[in-house]
C-alpha cells in the first residue's frame, strides 16, 4: 500500500470517512492542495467546501466539510472540522 494514504475526516459528532485513497484535493485557506503519496508534512487550516477523494483508477468520492485543520504526515491525512457529509 506504498501508493496509498490513511484518509480520517473528524467532527465533533463522529468519525465521518476513514479509509485508504490513493489522492485526496482539500479547500485551504491558500487554495485548493492535491495530496498524494509521500507528500511532505504540512500542517494547514481548511476552508469549508468539498474534499475529492480518488479510491483507484476510477472510483472517486466527495465530502463536504466546514472550516477546520488538516495534518498531513507520513501518509496519513487526518481533517479536523466542525462538520462533513459523504455527498
Amino acid at each position: 500500500m506504498a501508493d496509498k494514504i490513511h484518509l480520517t475526516v473528524v467532527s465533533p459528532v463522529n468519525t465521518v470517512i476513514d479509509t485508504m485513497v490513493s489522492y485526496l484535493r482539500i479547500p485551504t485557506d491558500f487554495g485548493s492542495v492535491g495530496i498524494l503519496s509521500g507528500h511532505a508534512p504540512m500542517v494547514c487550516s481548511m476552508d469549508a467546501g468539498v474534499v475529492r477523494v480518488k479510491y483507484g483508477d476510477e472510483q472517486t468520492a466527495s465530502i463536504r466539510v466546514s472550516k477546520g485543520i488538516a495534518n498531513i504526515s507520513d501518509n496519513e491525512a487526518t481533517l479536523l472540522v466542525s462538520e462533513a457529509e459523504v455527498l
